[in-house]
């Protein structure tokens, strides 16, 4: 009779036999805008939260067809992109996501390195607005009385 709590099954009393559960990973590269970024990225897969980071994100995930949405948390979800990605044939392509310049526009998101969106709406908003008031305060420096 063996001891009291021993297993005759090969395995030692309090542990439990190794589960082969098939998986793989996905890869997301998230990009901050140049001027830097007020929070991280966060994703949900199949609608379970991953936080990430910037940078390359390697994470585990079980073969099959799987949903990324990707967003920057603030006051609300901004930059929100969403892909699809397969891999259940084989690894899944890495995933790409920038985060845009304005907080109220899409993210972009893609299979292959994509740019940070709204550019020129940043210039529009942000940058013609300084130009001219230094314009303005410029030319009353020269030609006021």
């Amino acid at each position: 009779m063996p001891a009291r709590g021993a297993r005759n099954d090969g395995h030692r009393a309090g542990t439990l036999p190794a589960v082969t559960v098939p998986s793989s990973s996905l890869t997301i590269v998230t990009k901050a805008p140049p001027l830097g970024a007020f929070s991280t990225p966060r994703a949900e897969i199949n609608g379970q939260p991953v936080p990430l980071n910037w940078g390359t994100n390697p994470i585990g995930a079980p073969p099959g067809v799987h949903t990324i949405n990707i967003h920057v948390p603030w006051l609300w979800q901004s930059g929100k992109a969403q892909i699809t990605v397969d891999n259940s044939s084989g690894p899944a392509p890495t995933v790409y996501y920038a985060m845009p310049y304005l907080a109220f526009m899409r993210g972009a998101i893609g299979l292959q390195p994509v740019k940070n969106p709204g550019l020129l709406g940043f210039i529009a908003i942000f940058v013609v607005p300084l130009l001219a008031l230094a314009l303005c305060c410029g030319a009353l420096a020269l030609f006021g009385n």
